[in-house]
């Protein structure tokens, strides 16, 4: 299967959205599929497409934002759109300031360039995002997954998931094969490898120095394998400049940067004062799995051996990343966090809606669990009464769904892309 042939969730959120907005913005890490959708954009609805990794479109577009911004049926599509800087945003703004209307611009960007303060002032009201992240685990095979919306409307659907199609062997495959199209549909993991580290390379020597004056993009690259060796981890920037050898505020910087190439993301840590000991760290994810499993040289075979060290903070990103992509075309708004009690209990993922409801979610790198797995969910769950609608153990396992009391369940972690999904269209 070509990457072509793939279909994106959140293509359909961009399609609803251009009925509705003056400006659509594509978000996400370059070759998460960001072209392709503006292609399948550009046949749906015609109008002008433009890419600024053509160079000498991208320099018409520095030389004449003006110009540049009106030109052509609309809707106008411009792909990399970061590279031509804020004059051209600003005239995009003038444009759909002068005549409103819908569907009057998609613009795609690999950085969050338009997500700075100055920016995002000037398209407020004017624009939606759309995060476009790594192919979803359903999407690879045609479906939209509703795990999310299950989860929080019809929790007891969930206990109906029989045992998982899938096996140990083929968990750690997902998770090293991650997320990106083109290494995913490599053949093999050495030619995989090979376009991850030229993918690290090409972001480090290219989006990064547009962004920032880097003058040692080494430096970047070692940081990024650091960072993926303390995946899911609350990040400590001392820890992380004794172990890298960087100084802390360049730690802090390049962090940063690697958060606005969406090479990382923070899941902030949850609070609604309930005990005076939470935890208000964020941790630190790679934004794809594959990614990480390259930067630490594992495999599928060294993660299903009895000691791997990497497995469990591996399968806490997966499942962390998974639940993030569905968030972007969930019914309703969902936010993630994860809590924390200091010296106590914890949960990886909180999932918690507008209207103040939470879904708890725990992952667990074993093919057992345990009524202790459920210790930090339990006592979410005593702590926010009505408002939490379920906890959930996601475990490596074949065993089908198991109740383990009170609005607690231990689900096989192939429930995430299983549980109430739409076919691709």
């Amino acid at each position: 299967m070509a990457e072509s042939d793939l279909v994106r969730a959140s293509c359909a959120v961009a399609e609803e959205y251009l009925a509705s907005f003056r400006i659509v913005i594509l978000n996400g890490p370059r070759q998460a599929g960001k072209t392709t959708m503006l292609r399948h954009l550009h046949r749906r609805h015609g109008g002008t497409s433009f890419n600024l990794d053509d160079e000498q479109l991208l320099q018409a577009a520095i030389e004449d934002p003006v110009g540049f911004a009106g030109t052509g049926p609309e809707p106008r599509l411009i792909d990399e759109v970061q590279r031509a800087g804020d004059p051209l945003i600003r005239a995009i703004k003038a444009e759909v300031d002068a005549e409103s209307g819908p569907g009057r611009y998609v613009l795609a960007g690999s950085t969050r360039f338009l997500a700075t303060p100055s920016l995002s002032e000037s398209l407020a009201g004017r624009g939606v995002v759309v995060d476009v992240w790594p192919f979803s685990q359903g999407e690879f095979e045609g479906r939209f997954e509703r795990f999310i919306d299950v989860a929080f409307d019809e929790p007891g659907r969930l206990l109906g998931l029989g045992p998982a199609n899938v096996d140990r062997a083929d968990y750690f495959a997902r998770i090293c094969r991650g997320g990106f199209p083109e290494p995913a549909l490599l053949g093999g993991a050495r030619a995989r490898k090979a376009w991850f580290r030229a993918y690290v390379q090409a972001i480090a020597e290219r989006d990064i120095r547009e962004m920032s004056r880097v003058n040692e993009p080494s430096a970047m690259t070692a940081l990024l394998a650091y960072l993926a060796s303390i995946t899911a981890q609350e990040h400590n920037s001392v820890n992380t400049s004794t172990r890298t050898g960087l100084h802390r505020t360049t730690v802090n910087k390049y962090v940063e940067l690697l958060e606005a190439v969406f090479l990382v993301h923070r899941l902030p840590a949850w609070s609604r004062n309930l005990t005076s000991r939470a935890v208000k760290h964020a941790k630190l994810h790679l934004t794809d799995t594959g990614l990480a499993a390259s930067l630490l040289g594992v495999s599928p075979e060294s993660l299903a051996k009895p000691v791997a060290p990497t497995r469990g903070p591996l399968v806490e990103t997966f499942i962390v990343n998974e639940l993030a992509k569905q968030a972007t075309w969930s019914e309703a708004e969902v936010r993630l966090h994860h809590w924390r009690v200091s010296g106590g209990a914890e949960v990886d993922v909180v999932m918690e809606r507008d209207d103040g409801q939470v879904v708890g979610v725990e992952a667990k790198a074993r093919d057992t669990v345990t009524a202790a797995d459920f210790r930090g969910l339990a006592q979410l769950r005593d702590l926010l009464g009505d408002q939490f609608t379920q906890g959930i153990v996601l475990h490596t396992g074949s065993q089908g769904a198991i109740s383990f009391g009170d609005r607690l369940m231990a689900l096989p972690l192939d429930s995430l892309w299983r549980a109430g999904h739409d076919p691709a269209t």
